[in-house]
């Protein structure tokens, strides 16, 4: 059973475009206050365009619904070679 009580088509929340933007500050202040004496301001400013873009993917995949059959397409395997 999905968290609103449906057992398919469940979808989650979607974010704002003013939490988005929020979310996406705040990352990219994250990475500034680890890494901004050896980032440029160009550097810091891709930083900006991948957190904007990984966010809105995060997005287009939570507005995609899923039923609880559907598994992910990816599979976990452990690395013998180590």
């Amino acid at each position: 059973m999905r968290p609103n009580g449906s057992a398919t088509g469940w979808r989650y929340p979607q974010l704002s475009a003013e939490s988005s933007a929020s979310v996406a500050r705040k990352l990219v202040e994250i990475v500034s206050l680890y890494h901004g004496e050896n980032l440029s301001a160009d550097q810091l400013d891709a930083v900006r365009v991948c957190v904007a873009a990984q966010l809105a993917a995060t997005e287009r995949l939570r507005r995609f619904p899923l039923t609880n059959d559907q598994e992910p397409i990816f599979g976990v395997r452990a690395d013998a070679s180590a």
